[in-house]
């Protein structure tokens, strides 16, 4: 694609909920498992308690939607936690909300499509064995499409969003329905005895696991340059609806895991207990409600897949990634960082083995970090643009501020000898190496970048400057290559070329000192020892020897071959490739090379040669 067709590429409103809304609301599959997972450890009667920890999750997604909605108008090109939190508190808060987005994108792809396959291998168990090739299989596959450009990947992952949302908005009101009708009874289960006493630290990690539920909500005001215009009313509307979408499904299907008394198992999830009970075990709805489970949980993926690279292409822009994160690619999606997530996603799953619940808790520390800086940097935004009503949005982004930052706590107090201090750990080396990262763009632009007029016009006078330079030639051979090699360097320094050769077997040096004295060439062939069979170091020794003071220059020509097919390179040694590496350490060298393209006639054509030359066989 052309990069003028990016215009084109924009969502609608409905692709896009699929697009950014899809890890957000497929976290309705294992956040209230989550909350069930953390109260049995009191028995099943503190169970009850997961109405109160699904409300006050859902209270906390209401006001954090509000707030992200105020964010969306704010910052139309996009006001993710990094470009909030770094233009209204710093550059040290930008960079920890990056970092914490960075480990929760990661988080997000490991966590989801780990889920997802849970989700296959309850309906199927027969798949259990399997499930960290099923894991792997489909992070590249979603990564695969994503490389096909935001609009395609949007158009291919819509259909099992909406499937999702119809088969799990259905559960719920079939179930609510038979409920109410008398005709829906609790899963028979013997009774779990408590190992610990129920109290308020309890209620707290069963309330920060289902915190779980909102991660990604903050996808859709880092992605608001990607909607359709108007952006920002569209992104808002898109915003509201997926916060609909999400209370309505997590607090209904927390309310009939209660109504039912469901018990969490390691071999079948939650979700597909409460499918078994109101669809029927073995029936289509069911096995197509968790076949749209598995859909959806590896879509949510696709969030990250198209948040970090955007982000990642906004923190190279700024100079605290590498530039290459800013490069697209032919279907104009960033690439690279595609690449690098899926890499990382990967390595995930194998060192978790794939576990759901052990990758949970380092899931939303990141997530809520990035959403208290984020709020933070609002209220500094509204108190310094003061325009009417910026009190009571100050308030809002203010109270969402305080409620985040108390979860984030809360979260990694309570599951910080669960895993919470890998993230704790793994945000300020993410911090760290940012910032070296900019420090090392910043030396070399100092290096580079002329301050002012004096400093151009010193580089003019240089610009038209005679450098003084030595010109060496190495040779292995003598060939039509090395002669016109030859004769290039006699063009650069007509007095001062090196023709050198290293020396290794006797008769392949003896051979090459007949052809070089009868090609009757004034230059002389200087060979160098090697004890050790060795080319690279003896070479660049040499090279530095010839330098007789600080305004000279070392040329060094490499004749090369260039293969005609990549996989013919591994039939050549690589030891002009070599070479060129070590030289170009050297400050003061300047390294040529001069190609013979093999296949295509490289310079040894008849048309190449001088008028009555015969062409070699």
């Amino acid at each position: 694609m052309a990069t003028a067709e990016e215009q084109h590429e924009r969502l609608s409103k409905r692709v896009a909920l699929a697009v950014f809304s899809s890890d957000a609301i497929s976290s309705t599959a294992y956040a209230t498992e989550e909350i069930l997972i953390a109260l049995i450890l009191a028995g099943t009667l503190a169970l009850t308690y997961s109405i109160w920890a699904a409300a006050l999750v859902a209270f906390l997604l209401v006001i954090v939607a509000i707030s992200y909605r105020q964010t969306v108008y704010a910052y139309p090109s996009g006001g993710g936690s990094y470009i909030v939190a770094s233009e209204n508190l710093g550059v040290l808060p930008g960079l920890i909300a990056a970092a914490s987005l960075l480990v929760d994108y990661v988080m997000t792809v490991a966590v989801s499509v780990a889920s997802g396959v849970a989700a296959i291998t309850s309906a199927f168990p027969g798949l259990f064995g399997w499930r960290i090739a099923i894991c792997v299989v489909l992070i590249v596959l979603v990564a695969v499409v994503n490389l096909r450009g935001v609009r395609e990947s949007g158009a291919i992952f819509a259909l099992p969003t909406y499937a999702f949302v119809f088969l799990c908005g259905g559960l719920i009101v079939v179930g609510g329905i038979r409920w109410v009708m008398g005709d829906l009874h609790p899963v028979p289960a013997v009774p779990v005895e408590g190992v610990i006493p129920m109290g308020l630290w309890l209620f707290l990690r069963a309330f920060s696991g289902g915190c779980s539920a909102m991660t990604g909500t903050e996808a859709i005001s880092n992605g608001v340059p990607v909607f359709k215009k108007p952006e920002s009313r569209n992104a808002a509307t898109t915003l509201m609806v997926m916060a609909g979408i999400l209370g309505f499904l997590f607090i209904g299907t927390t309310v009939l895991a209660h109504v039912l008394d469901i018990i969490p198992k390691d071999d079948d999830t939650v979700m597909s207990q409460i499918a078994r009970s109101v669809y029927g075990s073995g029936g289509f709805l069911y096995y197509a409600l968790q076949i749209s489970t598995m859909g959806i949980l590896v879509l949510a993926s696709n969030t990250s897949f198209n948040g970090l690279p955007r982000l990642a292409a906004v923190m190279a822009e700024h100079g605290h990634l590498p530039r290459q994160f800013m490069n697209r690619g032919d279907r104009l999606a960033f690439s690279n960082g595609i690449i690098g997530l899926a890499i990382a996603a990967i390595a995930l799953i194998f060192i978790f083995k794939a576990s759901v619940h052990k990758m949970i808790p380092l899931y939303a520390v990141g997530v809520f970090t990035g959403f208290t800086l984020s709020q933070t940097g609002m209220v500094q935004h509204w108190r310094t643009l003061r325009d009417p009503g910026w009190k009571r949005r100050a308030f809002l982004n203010g109270l969402g501020a305080s409620m985040t930052a108390v979860v984030a706590v809360v979260i990694v107090t309570t599951k910080f000898v669960h895993g919470a201090w890998i993230v704790v750990i793994a945000i300020p080396v993410i911090v760290l190496f940012s910032s070296s990262v900019r420090r090392h763009y910043d030396k070399v632009a100092g290096m580079l970048e002329p301050a002012d007029e004096s400093q151009l016009e010193r580089l003019g006078v240089l610009a038209q400057s005679e450098p003084r330079t030595t010109v060496v030639l190495f040779v292995s051979q003598v060939n039509e290559l090395t002669a016109r090699s030859l004769s290039f360097a006699r063009a650069l320094a007509p007095t001062d070329v090196h023709a050198v050769t290293i020396k290794g077997d006797d008769k392949r040096l003896h051979r090459l000192e007949d052809s070089w004295a009868t090609m009757g060439t004034a230059v002389e062939l200087k060979v160098i020892e090697s004890p050790y069979r060795e080319l690279v170091r003896p070479a660049v020794e040499y090279v530095r020897s010839l330098r007789p003071g600080p305004d000279h220059v070392v040329t060094v020509i490499i004749p090369e071959f260039v293969v005609e097919h990549w996989w013919e390179a591994a039939l050549h040694n690589q030891n002009a490739f070599r070479l060129k590496g070590a030289l170009l350490l050297v400050p003061w060298v300047v390294v040529l090379s001069v190609p013979f393209h093999i296949g295509s006639g490289g310079m040894n054509t008849p048309a190449a040669l001088p008028k009555g030359t015969p062409p070699r066989a």
